[in-house]
């Protein structure tokens, strides 16, 4: 199977995250809903999706290329709210204990870290971008898909040349010729005056192209539509120009310089700082048995090690803890589908520590103790897999 990396639009999601949750502070109020959300919801393509490598791109400062050519391109935005501003150094913070990479270049916008980057999806390797801006549907291919957010901080819709020809009509070429007939209010790309999405829809259907639509004028149904068409060439092909995403920005692009190394007493840190309870737990699960080795830290850092729990001793001491802080936080591990699905595995947090229980073992019983016991409240990370096989075990042992 070819390597899978993802590239995340660092903007789009934490912008995201800090309108679908409500106000989140830590106890001495420093705003932390944004970079929570961000931080599950990577955490969950992490887990999901298995990556070779990840990359976070950032804008960097509000003046790029495109306002070279457009002064006005963005110039109606609302500054960031500083309830939402002065999260992203967290989300850094987050992202550098990840060991993820973060790429942002003067001049530049995210997208055009990501068209750059998606631009290396071959027959060898493959890229999932995610975001919520649908201007990166242009970049959709047979080795490049795009994730679309779409509900709160867990839905994703993937996107690729099929879904794109079937939802939208469109091939990922003419994703750029709808922008420059139509425009983008939400970055002032202004179009031609006077077409919306319907028309602009029509016209790439009957022609393919804003070059097509030109070179056929006189097969345009409509005289008022011609003279828009006519009196608004320019305005059309900077429209294009300006939606159309940079695939050459100067960063580099090796993806296999890009593989995910988190840091567990960096996540420690960030996780008390930001009072993330469960992150250790849901890394410590998803950091594989070699990963983990690879990164243990040194005798005298043994603090920030993750326990392997095995016997019913050693898990005697950590799950009465467990019962002594009144909460189970906890990232189940499972593989197979539906009604295959079982358990390999989890993860839990207590008392500053996280630990991992596998299945078959004598310690793996005591933690199902726990977890089937209904007056112990759990906290958990994508509780639908967990839900599933909880299910499907309760059946068998019914029927």
């Amino acid at each position: 199977m070819k390597p899978k990396y993802i590239i995340i639009d660092g903007n789009s999601l934490i912008h995201r995250a800090f309108y679908a949750l409500p106000t989140l502070t830590t106890s001495s109020g420093y705003f932390t809903n944004a970079v929570f959300g961000f931080t599950n919801m990577v955490v969950k393509l992490l887990a999901d999706l298995k990556p070779a490598g990840v990359v976070v791109a950032f804008d960097k400062g509000k003046h790029t290329f495109r306002n070279d050519e457009y002064p006005a391109y963005k110039a109606q935005r609302k500054p960031t709210p500083s309830e939402l501003s002065e999260q992203f150094p967290a989300a850094r913070e987050v992202l550098d204990a990840l060991g993820i990479t973060v790429l942002e270049l003067q001049g530049f916008e995210a997208d055009d870290i990501i068209g750059t980057l998606a631009a290396q999806g071959s027959g060898e390797q493959e890229m999932v971008i995610v975001t919520g801006d649908r201007d990166a549907l242009q970049l959709v291919n047979e080795h490049v898909h795009v994730l679309l957010t779409k509900k709160g901080i867990s839905e994703f819709e993937e996107v690729d040349p099929v879904a794109l020809t079937f939802k939208y009509g469109l091939t990922p070429a003419q994703v750029v010729e709808m922008k420059g007939l139509m425009g983008d209010a939400s970055d002032n790309i202004p179009g031609v005056p006077g077409i919306g999405e319907k028309t602009a829809k029509k016209l790439i259907d009957d022609f393919g192209s804003i070059d097509g639509v030109y070179a056929n004028l006189d097969k345009v149904a409509g005289e008022k539509l011609k003279e828009k068409l006519l009196a608004n060439r320019e305005l059309a092909y900077l429209s294009k120009k300006l939606a159309t995403i940079d695939c050459r920005v100067p960063v580099p692009t090796d993806m296999g310089q890009y593989a995910v190394k988190p840091n567990m007493e960096k996540i420690r840190a960030v996780a008390d700082k930001y009072e993330f309870r469960s992150l250790p737990a849901k890394i410590s699960g998803w950091f594989s048995a070699e990963e983990r080795e690879l990164q243990k830290p040194s005798r005298q850092e043994s603090s920030g090690e993750v326990r392997k729990i095995t016997t019913a001793e050693e898990s005697c001491t950590i799950l009465e803890a467990v019962r002594a802080q009144g909460i189970l936080y906890f990232w189940a591990v499972s593989e197979g589908r539906v009604p295959d699905s079982r358990f390999t595995g989890a993860a839990i947090a207590v008392e500053g520590q996280s630990c991992y229980i596998p299945v078959d073992t004598p310690a793996w019983e005591q933690f199902l103790g726990l977890l089937t016991d209904p007056a112990l409240p759990k906290v958990t990370h994508d509780a639908k897999p967990v839900y599933n096989v909880c299910q499907y075990l309760a059946e068998a042992m019914l029927s």
